[in-house]
């Protein structure tokens, strides 16, 4: 990661996508529970989340008026809403489990209300830019590495199409960002602080899920985790060097160039619609 900027930020596509979660076993991730409820506390997190992004992004984009980033936010906004609608049925299933995601909600929207209460617009903006560059290595490494392929058929095609789309939009917020004046200087703090919020939160969660499942403590299970994290081909281990570039001075998001990925998503996404059903 790093040297010059290769591309500017790729139009954003708007795709029509829904899921049949109904369909999804309860331990989706290869039968797993460690890497299933990895993701599902991930999930949890999202659907309030994206919704700071937008407002975040809204605000500041309507101070500074220009026609061309609100039409760049509106591409955003459409992209994060379906990720939103499409999160909020998933974390459904959840609900159906026995989970109690409304305790959770009430206390990530406290927070959440908190953050848009802060005077200074750069702030709530900085912490969008950190989660989305989160969100787009996370996609990155997820397609680059084929990490679902032991996945249930419907949550792999879910996770990589909207892996895809934070890889496509992961300048959005970075641009207005900048051109609201915001330095890497707060950048790199507000990281720092989202990074310890996202570890605490998503780990009470993760770790409630396995421990109501008697999975908490399970050997198996968590040599499974280690190796999907820490690996030869680990997620942690394939993200830290977006996080390395993440905390240098001269960071943007298009300096490592992954439309590519996108590119070979969309190609593979086609011809898996179009493949015929057995028998006809």
């Amino acid at each position: 990661t790093g040297g010059r900027v290769t591309r500017a930020a790729p139009s954003l596509r708007r795709r029509a996508r829904s899921f049949a979660f109904e369909t999804v076993p309860p331990y989706w991730f290869g039968g797993d529970p460690w890497r299933t409820r990895f993701f599902d506390a991930f999930s949890s997190l999202l659907p309030i989340g994206e919704r700071l992004f937008i407002d975040s992004m809204r605000r500041t984009a309507a101070d500074l008026g220009d026609p061309e980033l609100d039409a760049l936010v509106a591409e955003f906004a459409h992209q994060e809403g379906v990720h939103g609608r499409e999160h909020r049925r998933y974390n459904d299933r959840l609900r159906v489990q026995g989970y109690d995601l409304d305790g959770w909600d009430r206390s990530q929207k406290a927070t959440v209300n908190r953050i848009a209460r802060i005077a200074d617009p750069r702030i709530p903006l900085a912490i969008t830019v950190a989660f989305e560059h989160v969100t787009a290595s996370m996609g990155q490494a997820i397609l680059a590495h084929d990490l679902l392929a032991e996945a249930d058929p419907e949550m792999k095609a879910f996770w990589e199409w909207h892996s895809a789309e934070e890889i496509e939009h992961k300048g959005a917020a970075f641009e207005v960002y900048t051109r609201a004046g915001g330095g890497p200087d707060l950048r790199r703090v507000v990281m720092a602080w989202c990074l310890f919020i996202l570890g605490i939160r998503m780990g009470r969660r993760f770790a409630h899920m396995l421990r109501r499942e008697r999975k908490l403590f399970d050997r198996a299970a968590w040599r499974h985790g280690v190796r999907f994290l820490f690996g030869q081909k680990g997620l942690a281990r394939l993200m830290a060097p977006d996080f390395q570039a993440f905390f240098a001075r001269g960071f943007h998001p298009w300096k490592d160039d992954t439309y590519g990925l996108v590119e070979a998503w969309e190609v593979g996404a086609v011809r898996r619609e179009r493949r015929p059903e057995i028998g006809n």
